[in-house]
């Protein structure tokens, strides 16, 4: 049975903001991880103190304790995660929803500077149905320290993206307000994938809470179906 990891995002509930993409995996056949990174889950503060590092190892043990062969799906800061073990760890597939790696606020690349200064940021719309976003399960706000290893690890993935040959799958959000969308297209055309492909949906930032979610899980299960048969 192939294996399948998921990464959830920055300041995202680590299995509730996947939707219902993790259950549309395993009625599909697959063996599901869905590791919750290191100061995820609990509450906001948790997140002070915790690096880049952390979380990509948290994704390495989660991946390496998955039987082969497998693939990695990464949302946001877990699609930069999920891009760094398709690179390092050779796996069967990457699936990266809305990759993270350019931030839409200009200042965000200042973070490793301004946190001493300003020690919270405030979460960003990502869900564009109203009653969606107010049952979002995500943190509602967000250190600014943990903003600035999200920059880190933009910097330390960038590099790496020619790297991954995977066949490989970018999904954007069309009305992402998170996310710049130039960086989501660096992402895909930087990736050195044989095989690559770019859809988009009319969706804010997390695709798997908002109106489209379950076309996305759908869609995204049928193309790991037609890389990787369970």
């Amino acid at each position: 049975m192939a294996g399948v990891l998921l990464l959830h995002g920055l300041s995202s509930h680590p299995v509730l903001t996947l939707g219902p993409l993790p259950g549309a995996l395993r009625e599909a056949g697959y063996t599901v991880a869905q590791p919750a990174l290191p100061g995820h889950g609990t509450r906001p503060e948790d997140l002070r103190g915790v690096g880049w590092r952390d979380w990509y190892g948290k994704a390495l043990e989660a991946y390496r304790a998955l039987p082969e062969p497998k693939g990695v799906v990464g949302l946001s800061m877990g699609a930069l995660l999920a891009a760094m073990l398709a690179a390092e760890e050779g796996a069967s597939f990457l699936v990266a929803l809305a990759p993270a790696l350019v931030l839409r606020n200009p200042l965000a690349g200042l973070a490793p500077y301004l946190h001493p200064l300003i020690p919270k940021a405030p979460r960003t719309r990502s869900v564009s149905d109203a009653k969606r976003r107010r049952a979002s399960p995500n943190y509602p706000w967000i250190p600014t320290s943990a903003v600035a290893e999200l920059v880190r690890l933009q910097k330390a993935v960038d590099p790496l993206l020619p790297k991954v040959q995977a066949p490989a799958l970018v999904v954007q959000a069309l009305w992402d307000t998170t996310l710049s969308p130039k960086g989501v297209k660096r992402f895909y055309e930087r990736l050195g994938s044989e095989r690559k492909d770019l859809v988009a949906y009319e969706s804010e930032h997390d695709l798997l809470l908002d109106l489209k979610a379950e076309e996305v899980a759908r869609d995204v299960a049928l193309w790991i179906r037609g890389v990787l048969p369970p």
